[in-house]
């Protein structure tokens, strides 16, 4: 019943009870296209009552509080603490007056004979192997209790896995771990936060008619608007959900908002809304207690988050498309610590540094180079969290005319063929119309990377014209094909605008591969690796192409690189630590001979010469004779090589985590 909330926990030795998911788990699709089972103006779906008779006492008062038609869903784990065959029949014939369905739990406990699979929970690789030796046995005592009364067992035999029902006129689809499987952890947070799964799950509920699907399992609240549908999970009815709160979260979807809900969104005259199931916390601690000592497995996995909660915030369950409730705000954001670059530098530092990990040819630069990346400043109208260069409205740092003459003369005296141009948002800077024109007519090929919201704002539009009269290749940052994900990263209405400025450039030629190169970027929102590139690239073509008519050439998935803002935040919500353990654990050899910076010169916005973007943004220079090298030194002397020794530093291991990462994207193809 608890995922991955244990930082760096790992999977070892179990092979098999706990962990797997036996074949009868699966769900029957047609289960999801049959005629709903009821309708109603109001309905509850809660999830993982746990064997907790005070979270049903708040449910039956939430029930009777409501008016119109109202019905209530109980999908799955029903059971857990309750031990002994005694208060197993309690909640057993209290939970007939709603309507049961199985999860993995009853699905155990009314099995004739064990077959091995624990409590049938599937727990994934990230959860240790204590928590999931510990809920075997939770499970065993109670399925030992009901072993001599099988008339009780008996009652969960024809309980269903899943139905849909009628909320007005929308279809909500109810079952306990995602659309596959009873066990299943495909609505996790874990597994929402990948753009993959995401646009998986939106085409299964535009295929089944499901516009609301709701779950539960993973003990984790998470709720995301899709391109076609909504997910929510209510985590746990009988547990506290969050830290510092006392009570169990049910799932509200009505045709009327809620009196009391923690956070909620509307889908096509919906409210579908999380609601606290405030039972009786004092109670509910005197009874647990008097069931399970203080060193049970129930009372070791499960008794501090009992009384404190866990160290969830309402902001961790929230991926998108929902908002906080006002009487919820001040507490629902994961408490922040003041962090600056000196502190990211310093967390950086006491890792073992990343070049010790690099075969020697790793650690210089290429024979010869093919790229020039010039970021022309630090200016841009949006501020987004993941920027390691901290760019935004308020910066003033500019690249001057001199400075991109010299690029342009280094890049011709030398032959690189490639000039990648950054910011910030470049089109800012006001010599930029200058730099490309002049780079188009003596370098020939130029990238521009684009936040393309910029091109909407007075003065910018006309550039479209121009990257497309110039041959410009627009590398455009677009971080998910879903409204709510892009609006919730970048800002409101990002999304719309995006898209806007992409069929634009369709118009002009871009992406039908034909000439004028139109490629996006993805980075995650999350600290989390991007998923593989080209799998990702087939589900932004399908979904830009099918629903908004919009193609392009490439995508580009990039890793957040733990610097400038991103890493403060990442050190402000305490998140910094498991993000570097990720990255280091995923640490792939094969990625370091393509690392960008063996292929390229950075030069920033006041001509001086690093190796990469992120090594900018650190402060990581190149020297000559003790002081900073400069574009400037390049243009004056034609012998001084360009072949160098590259500065690491530990923010490093980004570019070689998992299939890797560069401005050009994923490193290793499989």
């Amino acid at each position: 019943m608890s995922g991955c909330s244990a930082a760096g926990g790992k999977r070892r030795n179990f092979k098999d009870a706990g962990r797997v998911c036996p074949i009868d788990y699966r769900l029957d699709p047609s289960l999801f296209r049959a005629e709903p089972a009821f309708s109603c103006d109001t309905l509850f779906v809660v999830g993982g009552v746990y064997g907790n008779p005070f979270a049903l006492d708040a449910l039956d008062a939430l029930v009777s509080a409501e008016s119109g038609e109202v019905r209530a869903v109980l999908n799955g784990d029903v059971h857990w603490f309750d031990q002994t065959a005694e208060n197993f029949e309690i909640i057993e014939r209290r939970a007939a007056r709603y309507v049961p369905l199985a999860g993995n739990v009853e699905a155990e406990l009314r099995r004739e004979t064990d077959i091995g699979v624990g409590c049938g929970c599937s727990y994934p690789d990230c959860t240790p192997d204590a928590d999931v030796s510990r809920s075997n046995r939770i499970h065993k005592m109670l399925s030992t209790a009901l072993f001599h009364r099988p008339e009780l067992r008996d009652m969960l035999q024809d309980r269903p896995a899943a139905l849909t029902a009628k909320v007005g006129s929308r279809t909500v689809g109810i079952t306990h771990g995602d659309e596959r499987l009873i066990g299943g952890w495909g609505c996790s947070r874990e597994s929402l936060q990948d753009p993959i799964r995401q646009d998986e799950l939106s085409r299964w509920m535009r295929e089944s008619g499901i516009d609301v699907l709701a779950t539960t399992h993973t003990c984790s609240p998470v709720a995301m608007a899709l391109a076609d549908g909504v997910v929510i999970n209510n985590g746990a009815a009988g547990l506290p959900n969050f830290a510092g709160q006392n009570f169990g979260i049910a799932t509200r979807v009505a045709t009327t908002p809620a009196a009391d809900a923690l956070f909620g969104a509307q889908y096509e005259g919906l409210y579908i809304e999380a609601v606290p199931l405030r039972y009786d916390q004092d109670a509910y601690v005197k009874w647990f207690d008097g069931l399970w000592s203080e060193t049970s497995p129930a009372a070791v996995s499960y008794r501090d988050r009992i009384v404190a909660g866990p160290d969830d915030y309402i902001e961790d369950a929230l991926l998108g498309g929902f908002s906080v409730r006002p009487t919820y705000r001040a507490e629902s954001r994961r408490p922040r610590t003041r962090a600056t670059a000196h502190d990211v530098e310093l967390a950086l530092a006491r890792l073992m540094y990343f070049e010790d990990m690099l075969e020697p040819d790793h650690l210089k630069t290429a024979p010869r180079l093919s790229t020039v990346q010039a970021n022309v400043g630090k200016l841009c109208n949006l501020a987004c969290e993941h920027c390691h260069v901290e760019a935004g409205p308020g910066r003033t740092e500019l690249m001057s005319r001199a400075c991109m003459d010299a690029i342009l003369d280094v890049m011709e005296s030398r032959g690189i063929e490639t000039l990648d141009i950054t910011g910030g948002a470049p089109e800012m800077n006001p010599d930029f119309e200058w730099f490309i024109r002049e780079a188009a007519r003596r370098v020939g090929h130029v990238m521009v990377r684009s936040n393309l919201v910029i091109l909407l704002e007075p003065g910018y539009g006309h550039l479209i014209d121009r990257y497309a009269e110039l041959g410009i290749e627009v590398v455009a940052s677009l971080p998910n094909v879903s409204a709510a994900q892009v609006d919730k990263q970048r800002g409101a209405r990002a999304f719309t605008g995006s898209l806007d400025v992409l069929r634009r450039l369709n118009e002009k030629g871009y992406g039908n591969g034909e000439g004028l190169v139109l490629d996006l970027v993805f980075n995650p929102q999350w600290p989390v690796l991007a998923p593989k590139q080209d799998e990702l690239e087939r589900v932004y073509k399908h979904r830009l192409a099918k629903d908004f008519g919009i193609v392009f050439d490439k995508l580009f998935a990039v890793a957040n690189n733990p610097i400038g803002r991103y890493g403060a935040h990442l050190m402000a919500t305490d998140r910094f630590d498991g993000y570097m353990d990720l990255l280091m654990d995923a640490f792939n050899p094969e990625a370091c001979e393509a690392m960008m910076c063996r292929h390229q010169i950075s030069v920033g916005y006041d001509g001086r010469i690093y190796d990469c973007d992120f090594n900018q943004a650190v402060g990581l220079v190149q020297k000559r004779d003790g002081r900073d090298l400069t574009i400037f030194d390049y243009a004056d002397d034609s012998a001084l090589p360009l072949t160098r020794l590259i500065e690491f530093g530990n923010h490093c291991y980004a570019c070689a985590a998992g299939f890797g990462s560069s401005c050009g994207g994923t490193l290793v193809q499989e």
